[in-house]
């Protein structure tokens, strides 16, 4: 079976500072959220929330708000992952 979803996409926030969103597998992403989640030390909130884009598509959009100190000389650094709902569901 062939999807024609889009893939899912990680958008970056360091120390308020935007960077190219970048096209990520659905692999990667859900990997990224489980990992944030059970990284207590590294990470302070993981949210994930179920909503609809621009055009009514369904995604799911996980907020991930790192703890300060994690990198070097960074204060913040914010990681939202988007994701089509079609991509959950045709596993």
């Amino acid at each position: 079976m062939h999807t024609n979803t889009r893939p899912a996409t990680l958008f970056t926030q360091v120390d308020g500072r935007n960077y190219r969103p970048e096209p990520i597998s659905l692999d990667a992403a859900r990997s990224g959220i489980r990992r944030a989640r059970t990284s207590r030390d590294a990470v302070d909130a993981v949210n994930v929330y179920a909503t609809t884009d621009r055009d009514g598509t369904a995604l799911h959009v996980a907020y991930i708000h790192h703890t300060p100190g994690r990198w070097s000389n960074v204060s913040e650094v914010i990681d939202v992952y988007e994701i089509p709902t079609d991509a959950l569901t045709d596993l």
